[in-house]
C-alpha cells in the first residue's frame, strides 16, 4: 500500500503529541473534522495515512522457504497490538499467545484495548480471548516469567500514554495468570514506558525488570529504570535510574563482555545514539560503555551471537534496522537491511531454519510488511528471504511452536482488524533422505548414487542440467549437515 508516513525530530520544547500529530495530518488551515483515517504508533511519534495497494495481504518468499506466504489463522478483532508473546502460561505444556494492547490518537478511535490472552487449543490457539485484562490501559510492551518462584508465569505489562503505575504484574495461577494486575510500581504519570526486559542483574537468583521510557512533549526525555525483585515482588520505584535520559525504545539484556553479569542495551529514538549499559557487579552503569554512533528512530533491540564467535553481538530496528558484530567488546556494523521500506517497529532474533545460527525477523509500521533475514554461517543476509505486506501497520512480532510439530510458528500483530496474523512453519523436506524414511544412512547414498548413473533429474542437485562430481559433492555436504 501507498503509506505517507511523519516522523520528527524531538526537542524540549513543542505542541502536545496529539495536536501536533492533527496538524502534520490535516495540513494548515484544515478544521478537525476534516479527519481522515489514520494510525499513531505505540511511542507516538510517528503517524501515517494508508492507501490501499496492489501488494496489500500478500507475500513472497525466495525460494521454498518454510514460512508460508499468505497467513493461516487470522484474529479478527480491532485492537492496536503493541507486544506480543508466544508462551506458556497456564502450564498445560502447549504455548499460548500473549497480547497486550495499547491507545493511541489514530483516527476512527479504537474503543478497546484491553490485553488479551489467546489459549492454545492442542494445535492452533482460539480466536477469541478466554482472558482479557480488567485494566483498560495503554500497554505498549509485556514480558512473561515467573517472577515469585511458585512455577506460575507472571505477565508484567509497560504501560504509557501519561498512566500512572508504568508497570503491572499479573500474578500466575495453575490455571493461568489474575485478570486483575496485583501489583504495580509507584511511577509519574509522566513516565512513558516504551519496552522492558526480565533478567538477573544482581545474580540473586530471580529476574529483575529494565524499562526504556520516554515523556511527553514539551519535555519528552526520560531516564531508564530498573527494577529490584526481592523475594519474588519488584520494587515500587526504581533501584536504578540511568544518568542520561533520552526518548528511549526497547530493551535487550545479555552478558556482552562475559563477566558473568547481564549487560543491557537499549534502542534510543531520534537525537539520541542506541547503545550498551554494562553491569559491573550487580550494578548497571549509568551511562551506555558503547553506543552506536548514530541518531536514528531505533525502536527495539535484540541480543545474539549472530557470527558464532562465542562474543555476543546487538541489533536495533530502526531506519534502517542494523547489526553490530562484537569482536573483545569492539562492536562493527556487519549487516544493515536493505528493503526500499524502513521504520522497524519490532525486531526479533530466531533461528528459523534449524541451521544452528540466529536470523532476524522485524516488521514496519509505515509500511505493515514484515520480513526474515537469513543467516548463512554467520553472516545475515541484507536481503530478505520472506515477506508479507499487510493492510495495516505493524506493530509486534514472537515466535513460538504453537502446533507442536517442532518448529517454531510466526505471530504478527498489528493495529487494525485483523489485529493478528498467524503463520505456521512448514519444515523442509530432508532433501539427502532419498528414500523418505526418516534416516540419513547407506541405503540414502546407495539410492542416490544409482539415480546419478542413471542421469535421473532428482539427482542433478546443482540444478545446471549436468550430472557432474558437484552433484556428488552437493550430496556430500547435504548427507554430512543432516536433516533439519
Amino acid at each position: 500500500m501507498t503509506r505517507e508516513s511523519h516522523h520528527r525530530r524531538l526537542t524540549g520544547v513543542g505542541m502536545s503529541m496529539s495536536t501536533f500529530l492533527l496538524v502534520i495530518l490535516l495540513g494548515p488551515g484544515r478544521a478537525a473534522h476534516a479527519q481522515v483515517a489514520f494510525e499513531t504508533s505505540e511511542n507516538g511519534h510517528v503517524s501515517v495515512s494508508l492507501t490501499p495497494q496492489s501488494t496489500d495481504n500478500s507475500g513472497w518468499s525466495r525460494g521454498s522457504f518454510i514460512f508460508p506466504t499468505a497467513p493461516d489463522l487470522e484474529i479478527n478483532l480491532r485492537r492496536q497490538v503493541g507486544g506480543l508473546q508466544v508462551v506458556d502460561v497456564n502450564n498445560d505444556g502447549l504455548p499460548d499467545v500473549v497480547a497486550v494492547c495499547y491507545h493511541s490518537s489514530s483516527f476512527p478511535p479504537y474503543d478497546d484495548w484491553h490485553d488479551m490472552i489467546f489459549f492454545n487449543t492442542g494445535t492452533t490457539i482460539e480466536t477469541t480471548p478466554s482472558w482479557v485484562s480488567t485494566e483498560q490501559v495503554h500497554t505498549g510492551d509485556m514480558q512473561v516469567a515467573d517472577l515469585d518462584g511458585d512455577g506460575f508465569p507472571e505477565i508484567v505489562t509497560i504501560h504509557g500514554e501519561m498512566s500512572h503505575q508504568s508497570v503491572r504484574v499479573y500474578s500466575g495461577s495453575a490455571t493461568g495468570p489474575m485478570n486483575t494486575a496485583g501489583f504495580a510500581v509507584n511511577t509519574s504519570a509522566l513516565v512513558w514506558g516504551t519496552g522492558g526486559a526480565l533478567a538477573d542483574i544482581d545474580n540473586d537468583g530471580d529476574l529483575d525488570l529494565v524499562t526504556s521510557n520516554q515523556g511527553v512533549s514539551p519535555d519528552p526525555f526520560r531516564p531508564n529504570y530498573m527494577f529490584r525483585n526481592y523475594a519474588g515482588t519488584l520494587t515500587q520505584t526504581p533501584a536504578w535510574v540511568s544518568t542520561d535520559q533520552a526518548v528511549q525504545g526497547g530493551v535487550a539484556a545479555g552478558d556482552f563482555n562475559n563477566d558473568g553479569f547481564i549487560d543491557i542495551a537499549i534502542a534510543k529514538w531520534v537525537n539520541f545514539g542506541s547503545g550498551i549499559y554494562y553491569n559491573n557487579a550487580g550494578t548497571l552503569a549509568g551511562l551506555p560503555g558503547w553506543t552506536a554512533g548514530q541518531d536514528d528512530t531505533d525502536k527495539g533491540a535484540v541480543v545474539a551471537d549472530f557470527d558464532g564467535n562465542g562474543q555476543l553481538d546487538v541489533a536495533f530496528g530502526g531506519d534502517p534496522a542494523r547489526a553490530y558484530a562484537q569482536n573483545n567488546g569492539v562492536f562493527t556494523e556487519v549487516w544493515a537491511n536493505t528493503d526500499p521500506f524502513s521504520g522497524t517497529q519490532d525486531i526479533r532474533a530466531q533461528d528459523v531454519d534449524h541451521d544452528g545460527d540466529m536470523d532476524l525477523a522485524e516488521v514496519h509500521f509505515s509500511t505493515g510488511r514484515a520480513y526474515i533475514y537469513l543467516n548463512n554461517d554467520g553472516v545475515l543476509d541484507p536481503n530478505p528471504v520472506w515477506m508479507y505486506d499487510a493492510t495495516q501497520v505493524g506493530n509486534a512480532l514472537a515466535f513460538g511452536d504453537i502446533n507442536g510439530d517442532g518448529w517454531d510458528d510466526l505471530v504478527v500483530g498489528y493495529s487494525g482488524d485483523p489485529s493478528i496474523r498467524v503463520f505456521f512453519a512448514n519444515p523442509p523436506e530432508c532433501q539427502p533422505d532419498f528414500n523418505n524414511d526418516g534416516v540419513l544412512d547407506f541405503f540414502d547414498v546407495q539410492l542416490y548414487l544409482s539415480l546419478f548413473s542413471q542421469s535421473d533429474p532428482a539427482a542433478d542437485l546443482t540444478g545446471d542440467g549436468i550430472f557432474d562430481f558437484f552433484d556428488i559433492q552437493e550430496f556430500l555436504n547435504l548427507f554430512a549437515a543432516g536433516c533439519p
